[in-house]
């Protein structure tokens, strides 16, 4: 698939896990987390929003083009207080995404810092830079040592 309808398709995923969780069907109850792709190169690192998720609760799963996050997020930490209000949404959750590029099957490596999962892969293809530099040929180098 190519890149635009790879996207168009995580879109509409993410509209239908949205939809669910407000309809309450499917898997998806709680929330459904932001995630953002950035390409390092050699690496992909994911980036998921799982704020008051606990790392011991989150599992992730690949299955060929795709990475399934799942866990739960818990609505009072234990001791918090009566709750009074509540407008996070809490539950169980579950997002499925699709690798933007193929990755090294089993090589991502998770980390959990201030409620933003990273979890980064290496690439199967790495992207190359291909920056170009121009070579001083022997006449700019024969007028830069006039000018001086």
């Amino acid at each position: 698939m190519n890149e635009p309808t790879l996207a168009r398709l995580q879109q509409l995923m993410t509209v239908r896990e949205e939809a669910e969780g407000l309809l309450g069907y499917g898997e998806t109850r709680g929330f459904t987390p932001a995630a953002d792709w950035l390409d390092g190169g050699a690496h992909l690192t994911l980036l998921l929003d799982v704020p008051a998720v606990e790392a011991q609760s989150l599992e992730m799963e690949e299955d060929g083009d795709r990475l399934t996050v799942a866990g739960v997020r818990t609505s009072l930490p234990p001791g918090a207080g009566r709750l009074l209000q509540s407008e996070r949404r809490a539950g169980a959750f579950s997002r499925t995404l699709v690798f933007p590029e193929p990755v090294v099957p089993g090589s991502g490596e998770a980390s959990l810092e201030a409620g933003v999962l990273r979890v980064r892969f290496t690439k199967l293809h790495p992207t190359i830079d291909a920056a170009c530099h121009e070579l001083d040929t022997e006449d700019e180098k024969e007028t830069e040592g006039e000018q001086r």
